[in-house]
């Protein structure tokens, strides 16, 4: 878990008191949504920021106490001239390392997953997603048309690095293999259709699928089948969601439209699609993917809430909780929402710039 060869209990609760002091702490209402002896005790809220604007942030909320810190990554590192960077693009928590992939910056920020301390960076151009597998850090890139970067995690020194297809997305990894997936995005209108496959063991491409889906983006493996989205052409190709089985090599439509967001709880996928009018305003709808069937699905109680711009969700892995990140007018600060497993609306709070990405921190 995060906390291992770190500090006793004791010493990282005065830790994290002290560091998070002189931020905006602010209770939010506890509703009893966090049971007794719960594995996950908050998350990180990665707030993407403006290009150009050197203004990602990130956030924390605790479960247990109910507090809401904004900024905790500036305030644990106050010598860090820039902060963290421009456009935060992913982030996650692999043993008790955190990642954020800060595209414009063109780093890979690597700092505690304790405590959101700095502890190295790695350089990588126009940098998209990023796994762990096996002590190696993977990095998909835009460089050169499409690269996939491997990192040591011992010393942070780039190992590899090794051509996939256009502009890939989101990752994943299963089984000895990482599925990259490919856009094609600066190939518009010739998006590309394909996932390379990566046998982590010798680092070379095993095979290269093609989907007959284009602009890959989104990736989330429920079992042993990949789930994945396509965003089309943004036009007369509306994109889908569909399935691929690695082992049969089987893929299968699931729902011919793409969506925008979307999260795993148990056996279930919960989906969240923007639409847009003739005047670009944004309605947000939500659905879920169970047995590989689509649904439209009202699992969240919106009334009285008004999503200007739906730019994130996600779902408390133990409790079935959902984080919904609302991006405003992508320039202003956001807004968080926390429902309860029944979609009832738990709490919200101010969050930074172009909220977007949740990552569950576990208690040790």
């Amino acid at each position: 878990m995060i906390m291992t060869n770190f500090f006793k209990a004791a010493a990282v609760t005065a830790l994290i008191s002290m560091f998070w002091s002189c931020t905006e702490d602010v209770t939010v209402p506890d509703d009893g949504i966090r049971p007794s002896g719960s594995a996950v005790k908050g998350f990180y809220l990665l707030n993407e920021g403006s290009w150009g604007h050197n203004n990602a942030t990130l956030d924390y909320f605790d479960l247990s106490s109910g507090t809401y810190t904004r900024d905790c990554f500036s305030t644990a590192n106050p010598d860090l001239e820039y902060g963290l960077g421009d456009v935060g693009n992913d982030i996650f928590i692999s043993g008790d390392l955190l990642f954020i992939i800060m595209n414009s910056s063109n780093i890979v920020e690597i700092a505690s997953a304790s405590d959101a301390r700095h502890i190295a960076e790695v350089p990588v151009p126009n940098c998209r997603y990023g796994t762990v597998a096996d002590g190696f850090l993977y990095v998909t890139s835009y460089a050169d048309d499409g690269t996939l970067y491997k990192i040591s995690l011992d010393g942070y020194k780039i190992e590899g690095t090794l051509k996939v297809g256009y502009e890939p997305e989101q990752l994943h990894y299963h089984d000895g293999f990482i599925y990259v997936l490919n856009s094609g995005g600066y190939h518009a209108p010739d998006y590309d259709d394909t996932i390379t496959v990566v046998d982590t063991e010798t680092f070379t491409v095993e095979k290269t699928v093609q989907t007959g889906f284009r602009n890959l983006s989104k990736i989330i493996c429920m079992g042993d089948v990949e789930y994945i989205t396509s965003a089309g052409d943004y036009g007369e190709d509306p994109g889908a969601v569909f399935s691929y089985d690695p082992a049969s090599g089987e893929i299968s439509l699931i729902h011919g439209q793409s969506v925008s967001n979307w999260c795993l709880f148990g056996d279930i996928i919960y989906t969240q699609s923007t639409t847009y009018d003739e005047s670009w305003d944004a309605t947000a709808s939500f659905g879920t993917i169970k047995d590989a069937v689509f649904s439209d699905s009202d699992f969240l109680d919106l009334e009285g809430i008004s999503l200007k711009s739906c730019y994130g969700l996600a779902a408390n892995p133990e409790t079935g909780e959902f984080v919904v990140c609302d991006a405003g007018d992508y320039t202003a600060e956001g807004s968080v929402y926390y429902f309860n497993a029944d979609g009832s609306l738990s709490w919200s709070h101010t969050a930074g710039v172009c909220p977007s990405k949740v990552c569950w921190v576990y208690s040790e």
